[in-house]
């Protein structure tokens, strides 16, 4: 793991005020530690632009229960298509 920021998040942290510190319950040093895992933990999510992975999902009925139809997300490919993801239980 690189031990490097980005200058706008050292900037930040450097620029922090104490009181900020003691409310977040953290010290520089931690939060600079939290930035690196962070980064470290981003390095493989998709980026901006990047083409989606393949999926497919069951349709589900205006009542919400399963038809046994299924759509393919690349069946979409050049069309806006918004994802909404949650348990409705």
């Amino acid at each position: 793991m690189s031990d490097q920021l980005p200058e706008r998040v050292a900037r930040r942290i450097a620029t922090i005020s104490d009181e900020e510190l003691e409310f977040r319950g953290r010290t520089r040093e931690g939060m600079r530690q939290s930035w690196l895992a962070r980064i470290e933990r981003d390095k493989n999510s998709p980026r901006i632009g990047d083409e989606a992975p393949e999926f497919e999902l069951e349709r589900l009925s205006p009542a919400g229960m399963r038809t046994g139809d299924h759509l393919r997300l690349s069946a979409l490919r050049g069309r806006p298509v918004g994802l909404i993801f949650g348990s409705f239980t």
